[in-house]
């Protein structure tokens, strides 16, 4: 079932792999077990299952069996990004380089959502 065309699907991919490596750099910062670090990791975690989603949607592979819950905490913890993105994108001007990441993340969140939610309806 493809929802999404390639070069959507291909942009998302792309803007979740800067999102992880943003991430993955934030995370060694952290305090270990530190509030942060867990939902730095946390995020981390999801765009990892969104980015083998959106893989599978482009390679027309199937998707590896995923919990339940794994699903639902990724989903979950992309719809609290994508509110965390959307709080802040009325700070940057438009035409920047911050508006056009944060624009570029958010309709990656949105269609890595979308993908999330049709394997939970499998």
């Amino acid at each position: 079932m493809h929802v999404f065309s390639e070069i959507e699907l291909r942009e998302a991919a792309r803007a979740i792999v800067s999102a992880r490596m943003k991430s993955e750099k934030a995370v060694l910062k952290l305090k270990d077990g530190s509030a942060q670090q867990r939902l730095i990791a946390r995020g981390i975690a999801a765009y990892s299952l969104a980015l083998a989603l959106i893989a599978s949607e482009l390679g027309g592979e199937s998707v590896p069996d995923y919990e339940k819950e794994a699903l639902e905490q990724a989903a979950a913890t992309l719809t609290d990004l994508s509110a965390r993105v959307e709080k802040a994108l009325p700070k940057f001007a438009a035409d920047t380089p911050q508006h056009t990441l944060a624009v570029r993340r958010l309709r990656a969140f949105e269609i890595a959502c979308r993908l999330l939610n049709i394997e939970l309806e499998r």
